[in-house]
């Protein structure tokens, strides 16, 4: 194991005392041999970097922020090169006009948007109602894709982008393979990293049926016993992580 991709609300926080027991658990792994520790989260990179001066979280090696729109702790370079590969921003306003066309349907705040990302609330949308969005956005010459999670949660994203993607982008920059990988999650928008090739998963207790739907079944990935960041301790010593 080279790398744990984590994300962070309901996977590693939720549960203080969890949070901190996972901080112990990591900080007691050599620094030299253990794997690098990449947050991988819908929250902003600024967002993710409050986050942590609050909490007990220990200071990951990189972020992945946006759902997968941004990469925190590389080189400037680097990160306008991932930025390229989303493509160009979207037409805000032409986007605005279709979702405010959409029932029920409203904006979140300021802090959980930017140009390659859009998220929205909408309770309780079926597939069918994702597909319809999808296709108006289409109709529209938005180039984008929906990924849509905890049953409230609509990010609007580049068709390149999404958690899996970016880890992918991330493991082939530092030379990993994803075989070296473990993932963690609780929700929908997590699925994406537990569906690429060869990353193995820990789904906490808490994970909602959307994600343990991918991991019912899947030898390679392992449905965690206990909810949160004790969740994913657990799922690490599965795996065969301890000091």
């Amino acid at each position: 194991m080279r790398m744990l991709s984590s994300d962070i609300d309901g996977t590693l926080t939720g549960d203080r005392r969890a949070t901190q027991r996972f901080r112990t658990f990591w900080e007691a792994l050599n620094p030299l041999t253990r794997p690098l520790l990449v947050y991988n989260s819908g929250r902003l990179i600024d967002d993710i970097e409050a986050l942590i001066e609050v909490t007990d979280l220990p200071v990951p090696d990189y972020m992945i922020g946006g759902v997968g729109t941004m990469i925190g702790g590389l080189a400037e370079e680097k990160r306008r090169a991932y930025g390229e590969v989303l493509g160009k921003p979207f037409d805000r306003d032409a986007l605005m006009r279709v979702m405010q066309r959409i029932d029920g349907i409203r904006l979140q705040a300021d802090e959980y948007q930017h140009q390659h990302k859009s998220s929205w609330h909408l309770h309780g949308a079926g597939d069918e109602t994702i597909a319809d969005i999808e296709t108006r956005l289409a109709e529209a010459g938005l180039d984008a894709k929906l990924v849509y999670s905890s049953g409230r949660d609509l990010d609007v994203l580049p068709r390149a982008a999404d958690k899996g993607a970016a880890l992918v982008w991330l493991c082939r920059d530092l030379g990993i393979d994803p075989g070296e990988v473990v993932v963690a999650g609780d929700t929908g928008n997590d699925r994406d990293m537990f569906l690429l090739p060869d990353v193995r998963g820990i789904a906490v207790a808490n994970a909602l049926p959307e994600l343990q739907r991918i991991v019912a079944g899947e030898p390679r990935h392992f449905q965690a016993t206990r909810p949160h960041a004790d969740g994913v301790v657990e799922g690490l010593r599965h795996w065969g992580l301890a000091a």
